[in-house]
């Protein structure tokens, strides 16, 4: 069993945050401060900037029939 020594702090944005993602068809662990994430997440990360908002409204509002495919699942970016 684990044990809890502590609760969580308030986030610095120092923090890590490893994704899991496909690159070239080899799975790779990729780290991003949460402090870097937030600025992609606001669209004021520069030229590597990614606007989730206008991407998420980009996305259909329905469940795909599909599976593995992407949408706005009411504010969430889901997966089918």
């Amino acid at each position: 069993m684990t044990e809890i020594y502590g609760a969580a702090q308030p986030l610095t944005g120092a923090e890590i945050v490893n994704i899991l993602q496909t690159q070239n068809g080899q799975m790779v662990n990729c780290s991003i401060p949460v402090s870097q994430i937030a600025a992609l997440a606001s669209g004021s990360g520069g030229t590597s900037s990614f606007d989730f908002a206008s991407y998420a409204d980009s996305l259909s509002t329905t469940l795909p029939s599909v599976s593995g495919t992407p949408w706005n699942n009411g504010g969430l970016i889901s997966v089918s």
